[in-house]
């Protein structure tokens, strides 16, 4: 598998053997203690933490400013260095895996997250990778569940309507995506996406009524419905 190709540092090879073996995640752990035990083969833990410290934020949004210069195999690297003391530690390396294109391994990073801390966050991010890698019937349940967590984030309303859209549900979508559309204060990728499938759904005419509501432009109808045309024909 493509996978395999890549040379893997040892947390990432130590961390797929626990992950094949079963060993219990449990948020209890000491962030040093995790990063020996990462290093050395013993079992890893995965913190359900939330709460980070300014050292936290700093090591994280270091880790961040390399992933916006799309530096994603050294974010990686030097996410690896760190003690995984808080559930964001763990969902940014699970994020990255994905970045660079390791879709098992990040899979089972997320669900064992999901598993370990039942977390909007994790599921948002199992049913992206799912997506990637073509489960749209997992995408839609993950994406579901997650949004049942926090059905106030425009982020997870937006994945989940998109893969909605792919599926063929463009009622259901164009629920999902007016809410996150209205959620994000007027996103326009969310507009694009939200103006796709209420075309999908009803045609010009809902375009009309959706364009009076929301006082949509011109531009943005033109480009929701050029979008729209990677949906037409999903099965539902």
């Amino acid at each position: 598998m493509k996978y395999k190709k890549v040379v893997r540092l040892p947390a990432m090879a130590v961390f797929a053997a626990t992950l094949v073996s079963g060993c219990a995640m449990t948020p209890e752990t000491d962030g040093s203690a995790d990063r020996a035990d990462r290093d050395q083969g013993t079992p890893l833990y995965v913190s359900c933490n939330t709460n980070m410290t300014p050292e936290h934020r700093v090591e994280l949004e270091a880790i961040d400013s390399m992933m916006e210069k799309s530096r994603n195999y050294a974010a990686l690297a030097r996410l690896e260095e760190l003690p995984f003391q808080t559930q964001h530690h763990w969902l940014r390396w699970a994020q990255l895996l994905a970045k660079v294109e390791q879709l098992d391994y990040s899979e089972e990073v997320y669900q064992k997250i999901a598993e370990s801390c039942d977390s909007a966050q994790a599921y948002h991010g199992l049913g992206v990778v799912y997506v990637k890698r073509n489960k749209l019937e997992e995408s839609l349940t993950a994406l579901g569940t997650a949004k049942a967590k926090a059905p106030a984030s425009s982020d997870i309303r937006n994945d989940f309507g998109v893969v909605l859209m792919q599926t063929g549900f463009y009622g259901q979508a164009a629920f999902e995506l007016r809410t996150a559309y209205e959620l994000s204060g007027g996103s326009e990728t969310t507009g694009r996406n939200m103006v796709a499938a209420y075309y999908l759904q009803g045609g010009n005419s809902s375009l009309a009524r959706l364009q009076q509501d929301l006082g949509l432009s011109d531009q943005l109808l033109a480009t929701g419905k050029e979008f729209s045309k990677r949906f037409a024909g999903g099965s539902r």
